[in-house]
């Protein structure tokens, strides 16, 4: 409570004190209209009030009325107009309209403090947002970049190893025949000596008869004559079977092919215009660095490529499975 208050009050209640118990604002206010010999309607026409609200006044009355703070000022100016003692009208006032407690004031420093607070954390979520967008940006400038730089039609780490473990199992392959082939030849040649012996003992044994030769002839000529025709028959036969793959390019890119043997066929980096007319034994099996580059026939029918995505190394076999 301020200083101010505590004064008011205090001179409320020294108005108390000296105010008689039987004066009130309204039998002073009427007493004083008599005594002037107005009348109720000539006071609320000065005061420019119904003459029920002067009435009320005057029986002290004053719930009946808008708010105190408007019966205190038609309280002063009806004793103007009556002529009413005025510091009798100012004690009774105090005491039956004593002043309101003035309200306190709201302090807005602490609404201030979290405003303050608030803008801050706003400013600090707006920041961290501009960094992960700054980021993203980047992120996406790198990426696009790192694209932009690669050459699809170059293999990569892993097809190379792969085209390498292909090339090594068929030179292992092929130096596995080429052993056997020379283990087989042994047994032929002996064969031959054996004969060879055979023919020498027979010609020891009846010269006259002039044998060695017929038998010589007879022996040899199995093995002469019958040997390359099934050589040859094997070899038309493995010809007939064997399928027709033109590889067509219209841009640089890295093929590996094999045939169902397991046979390298291609394993190089081709450029644009380059035609590859191969043969083999089907199934083959393609990896292409760039397949939107490539344009496949087989045994004169068109391979169409168009289901693997462009920009990625395309893997499959041909005939296509189904």
């Amino acid at each position: 409570m301020t200083k101010k208050q505590i004064d008011t009050l205090q001179d409320e209640a020294d108005n108390q004190i000296d105010a008689p118990e039987s004066e009130t604002i309204g039998s002073l206010l009427q007493q004083a209209r008599l005594a002037m010999g107005a009348s109720v309607a000539d006071v609320a026409g000065q005061l420019h009030l119904r003459p029920c609200i002067v009435t009320d006044i005057e029986a002290d009355r004053f719930d009946e009325i808008a708010s105190p703070t408007y019966v205190k000022g038609y309280v002063k100016n009806f004793a103007r107009i009556v002529q009413a003692d005025q510091a009798a009208i100012k004690r009774c006032l105090a005491i039956q309209l004593p002043q309101a407690v003035d309200p306190q004031m709201q302090s807005f420093s602490r609404k201030t403090t979290r405003q303050a607070r608030d803008g801050r954390l706003m400013f600090v979520t707006y920041l961290i947002g501009f960094i992960l967008l700054a980021l993203l940006v980047v992120w996406w400038v790198q990426k696009s970049d790192l694209l932009s730089s690669t050459d699809i039609s170059m293999p990569t780490v892993e097809e190379i190893a792969d085209s390498s473990s292909s090339t090594e199992r068929q030179v292992t392959a092929e130096q596995e025949t080429v052993e056997q082939a020379s283990v087989a030849l042994p047994s032929v040649a002996s064969v031959f000596d054996h004969e060879a012996e055979a023919n020498d003992e027979n010609l020891k044994g009846d010269v006259s008869q002039g044998v060695s030769s017929s038998n010589e002839a007879a022996l040899v000529e199995p093995i002469l004559v019958e040997t390359p025709s099934a050589e040859v028959t094997t070899h038309v036969a493995d010809e007939s079977t064997l399928s027709a793959l033109m590889v067509d390019l219209n841009g640089d890119c890295w093929i590996n092919i094999t045939d169902s043997s397991g046979k390298v066929l291609v394993n190089d980096l081709k450029r644009a215009g380059s035609k590859l007319n191969l043969s083999g034994a089907a199934p083959f099996k393609l990896t292409l660095g760039a397949p939107q580059s490539v344009n496949i026939e087989l045994d004169g029918k068109a391979v169409s490529l168009a289901d693997f995505p462009s920009g990625r190394v395309a893997r499959l076999t041909l005939p296509f499975a189904g």
